[in-house]
Formats: structure tokens, sequence, C-alpha cells
């Protein structure tokens, strides 16, 4: 699966959440507003967070990739958010090592195969630093838009 058919620019925001679920709550709106999830996504990741938590560190980055199970979502989709106030999510594997978060990318896939193949791409892409770099000083959407697709092309 290719990432950059799950990204648009209406699935990007640019928020000021205070906490990680008003985050987590904006973007699974921004799915269900456009159509690619169900009513019960929103609890079911906020959920699924609670229990298996998926921040990120890289050495100069924070990200979480919250998903939840295929049954809550009707067409695959990743929606983005780069957060004006950094936010603390668990780390990945974790129950209790905060992760101060900027970007979130929210997977709303069908087939659990896709959403491990779409996990690594985005593992690797966190890993690259002027991705990053490039990814969080962005103005637009469509500049986050252009970033990805730049940086996933270069990577296959």
């Amino acid at each position: 699966m290719n990432v950059n058919d799950l990204i648009r620019e209406d699935l990007v925001i640019f928020s000021n959440a205070k906490t990680k679920t008003e985050a987590i709550s904006e973007l699974a709106d921004v799915l269900y507003g456009n159509n690619k999830v169900k009513e019960s996504y929103k609890k079911a990741v906020l959920e699924r967070e609670a229990a298996f938590p998926t921040g990120l560190e890289t050495e100069h980055f924070g990200i979480a990739i919250p998903h939840t199970d295929s049954i809550h979502v009707k067409e695959p989709a990743v929606s983005i958010a780069l957060l004006e106030n950094k936010l603390p999510f668990i780390q990945m594997g974790s129950s209790d090592e905060d992760v101060q978060v900027e970007v979130i990318f929210m997977l709303a896939l069908k087939k659990a195969e896709d959403q491990l193949e779409v996990l690594q791409v985005f593992v690797d892409l966190i890993q690259d630093d002027s991705f990053m770099e490039r990814l969080v000083t962005s103005k637009n959407a469509k500049e986050i838009i252009q970033t990805i697709h730049e940086f996933s092309e270069q990577m296959t």
C-alpha cells in the first residue's frame, strides 16, 4: 500500500490541543467528517492508545501513531496533526515513559498487513532528521503532503 494514496490536504490539521485526548479526538473527527471512519472509531482509538501507547521518540523529535482495529474504518486514510504545543504520550512498549510529541500520524486502515506496512514507512520517515525538520516547519497542509511524498518516494 502506498502511503501517498492515504494522505490528503483535508486530512491534515494544525492543532493547539492541550491534551493527547483532545488531539486524538480532533484527528478522529477529521477522519469521520471525511467519511473515512465509522462513528465508533474515536472511542476505539482512544481506548487502544490507553492500552497500547504509540509514542515514539527519535533523537530530536517525538511522534505518535495512534490507530485501532479495521472494523472501525470505512476507507483507508492517514490524518496528520502538527501540534502547536508538544503533548505527552506514553512511549510505545512502556507503561509510564513520556514522549513529548509534536506530530501525530493517525492511521485508519482496513487490513492488518497494511497497518504493519504503513507503520514501517512512518517509522523509517521519522528517523530521517531532514524529513522531520521539514515536516515540523511546514506552513500549510500542502507543504506537509509534498514533504511526505518527496521523502517516501526516495525510500522506494
